[in-house]
């Protein structure tokens, strides 16, 4: 199955390339006769995915953003770590996506865990948004505290960014997810700004290369995900597709996103996707009742 899908694709890029052979004009044909679920098929099996993701669907409950972490940035020079409110958030995802990097909500509860984290990724840059009580320090790893507003970010990355307001918490997922990392932009909340902490001066944060090389897995998210899982997945540059319903059996979008992928690769941002053999099994049920 895999193989032919295969060589339809490569029918079609043959058809558009050389043009007007008899053999050509029934490839184009062949290919014009698929039907939309075995179009989309055959665009989410063509993805060439880098050896760091399984071969299967694989479900994150990431709510802080500690597990998209582990699985996009191994190793991180930088780390953007914020509140837990929207408004710090959406500005810690504009930060983390224009920099390529890893993003993370930080709970006094799991101190000790970006602690680790923080080691094993061998950082040496901490960028604190909102009210993050990690105090500013210097050293092996330097920990700095984000002062707010549009001038900061200019001076703290050498990038120039645009302002975008953001109406409601509920938009914050589907903006994140269509965040251009080559037009550096700061979701702003329109309900307020994050909180800014004592000390807090704005010093040069890195800008990293960007992970994927075009190797990224196809993404998933609906309005439930996180907005750390979302933005960790575009810092390391892949593609999200906000679908709107987590189960393919019930949304023709949401199968479109997955179809064939029921033993590739694909990342599911969500407990509301179940587990990952559940929502395997969901793709292999759609596709077969389509």
């Amino acid at each position: 199955m895999r193989r032919s899908v295969g060589r339809r694709v490569a029918a079609a890029l043959a058809c558009a390339a050389l043009g007007v052979s008899v053999a050509s004009l029934s490839g184009c044909a062949q290919q014009a006769q698929l039907g939309p679920l075995e179009r989309a098929r055959s665009v989410n099996q063509s993805k060439h995915v880098a050896a760091q993701f399984a071969d299967t669907p694989q479900v994150l409950d990431d709510p802080l953003g500690i597990e998209t972490t582990k699985l996009f940035f191994p190793k991180s020079e930088t780390l953007v770590l914020c509140d837990d409110t929207v408004e710090a958030q959406l500005r810690a995802a504009s930060i983390a996506v224009a920099t390529n990097a890893p993003m993370m909500v930080y709970n006094p509860a799991t101190h000790g865990e970006y602690v680790r984290m923080i080691a094993d990724m061998h950082t040496v840059t901490v960028l604190t948004v909102g009210n993050v009580s990690v105090a500013p320090a210097t050293g092996v790893v330097r920990v700095q505290r984000d002062p707010g507003g549009l001038r900061a970010l200019g001076d703290m990355t050498a990038l120039r960014f645009q302002e975008k307001k953001v109406q409601e918490p509920a938009s914050a997922v589907r903006e994140i997810a269509a965040l251009r990392q080559r037009t550096p932009t700061w979701l702003r909340a329109a309900w307020g700004d994050p909180a800014v902490l004592p000390g807090a001066v704005a010093k040069p944060f890195p800008i990293q290369s960007r992970r994927d090389a075009n190797m990224a897995p196809q993404v998933v998210a609906t309005w439930d995900s996180s907005i750390a899982s979302v933005a960790n997945a575009r810092s390391y540059g892949a593609k999200v597709e906000v679908v709107p319903l987590p189960d393919p059996r019930r949304s023709e979008e949401t199968l479109f996103a997955m179809a064939g992928l029921s033993d590739h690769p694909l990342v599911a941002l969500g407990k509301q996707f179940g587990t990952s053999a559940q929502l395997a099994g969901r793709i292999r049920q759609a596709e077969r009742n389509r």
